[in-house]
């Protein structure tokens, strides 16, 4: 390994997934180099700059507890990461800039456990807003909160404002302009903030277990999308939050859920067809794609329409990347990473591989290589043309977490060993 190895404090060990996003720059007026979860609003995974071209490590850092999400990349480079009951913001070399503990201010809780205290504050990927503004969605265990963070190195107050939700937070926020968007779990389908943390809007009916999918935003900014524990993709408004439609399988079947009727007692019913735990993703013709546990991965024009429907035949765990050539790609629970074409209209797979991938999103880099990380500890690259393995590099813990761009010839990926590695 080239480059350095560092370590930050902590007694934590499990992992807080940061949620940031933005549409703007970072305080200059640049855009971030990865402003939120899968880059963009319309959640495309699909990188501005090329992959690494050794398949080494330039430096780690040691986190101390379970990384399982994606960092966002700032402007000037700075990282926003979580792990345990932290948020870091780590310069581009690998140094730590600053970092918050959520124990110590209050939001997270410690419990017992044969590693030592364990924490239940987990949550989804960071976001900038023009104002230098954080906004993150948190908790894992319960209770939630969204928050805005000061992410200036000498803030004197680093949480600006907080919003306590009535369950935990599993989806990541997309920030359009000031308003914050972000799935919930109790409150609604999603719930919209402004800048100042203001509650716009609650939007839908959530069922009992909610809503874990990442929003997207249509390219014309008016219409969020948010999939649902009912296995349908949920359109609203994104002035008002009002349902436009829902669009997914009539056919009951699937995942039998536990409910509890209005006696409080627990009920079991099915939902229609698969839970969608992931982000849909939105293409330039505002066609929009997700994938189900019911293993099909879909695809639903602007209006609510299923376009088509193609069974991958098994339960689709990750956010799916568009290619600007048409492939779209997604993993599987257990471990297949498919790239499918649309050829006359009807969707074909165009090449599968068994890349151990099962949560890791694909990233799609400019020069046509596709990255994700493994459940046996690897970063792997496929050339994104035939699904050739083009690169490897063993890690030392599994990978949750998708890979995000650092600039050219630079990715960025943690692991379940607690460090974060810059690789080039």
């Amino acid at each position: 390994m080239n480059g350095v190895r560092a370590a930050v404090g902590g007694t934590l060990p499990m992992a807080i997934l940061l949620s940031a996003a933005t549409l703007g720059g970072a305080e200059d007026g640049r855009r971030p180099i990865w402003p939120m979860y899968r880059g963009d609003p319309q959640r495309t995974g699909q990188s501005p700059f090329k992959g690494p071209t050794r398949m080494r490590v330039k430096w780690e850092l040691d986190l101390k507890h379970e990384i399982c999400t994606a960092p966002a990349v700032g402007a000037d480079g700075t990282l926003y990461a979580g792990a345990g009951a932290f948020s870091h913001a780590i310069a581009p070399d690998g140094t730590v800039r600053w970092s918050h503990d959520f124990v110590e201010s209050g939001h997270a809780r410690t419990s017992g456990s044969s590693n030592g205290p364990r924490q239940a504050f987990t949550s989804p990927t960071p976001a900038l807003v023009p104002d230098g503004t954080l906004f993150l969605a948190c908790g894992v265990g319960g209770p939630g909160f969204v928050m805005g963070l000061d992410s200036r190195p000498n803030a004197e107050k680093r949480i600006l404002w907080e919003y306590k939700t009535g369950q935990e937070m599993r989806s990541s926020p997309l920030v359009a302009g000031r308003t914050c968007f972000v799935g919930s779990r109790v409150e609604g389908m999603a719930l919209a903030f402004d800048g100042s943390g203001a509650l716009r809007w609650p939007a839908g009916k959530s069922s009992f277990y909610g809503v874990t999918s990442s929003p997207a935003l249509s390219p014309d900014g008016t219409t969020l999308y948010i999939g649902g524990f009912d296995g349908r993709l949920h359109a609203l408004d994104a002035e008002t939050g009002k349902a436009k439609w829902s669009a997914g399988p009539e056919k009951k079947g699937g995942i039998r859920l536990p409910e509890k009727d209005a006696g409080g007692k627990e009920v079991r019913r099915f939902t229609t067809a698969g839970h969608i735990p992931e982000a849909p993703a939105v293409a330039p013709d505002g066609a929009i794609y997700f994938g189900s546990w019911d293993g099909f991965l879909r695809a639903a024009a602007p209006d609510g329409k299923i376009r088509w429907a193609i069974d991958l035949k098994d339960r689709l765990t990750s956010a799916p990347a568009l290619s600007t050539d048409g492939h779209i790609l997604i993993s599987s629970f257990e471990g297949t990473l498919s790239t499918v074409r649309v050829v006359g209209g009807k969707p074909v797979v165009a090449w599968q591989v068994e890349a151990n991938s099962r949560y890791s999103s694909p990233l799609v880099s400019s020069d046509g290589k596709v990255y994700v990380g493994t459940m046996d500890g690897r970063l792997s690259a496929y050339a994104l043309a035939s699904g050739e393995k083009v690169g490897e590099l063993a890690l030392g813990g599994w990978v949750y977490a998708s890979p995000v761009p650092g600039g050219d010839g630079i990715l960025y990926v943690g692991a379940s060993d607690g460090l974060l590695r810059a690789v080039e």
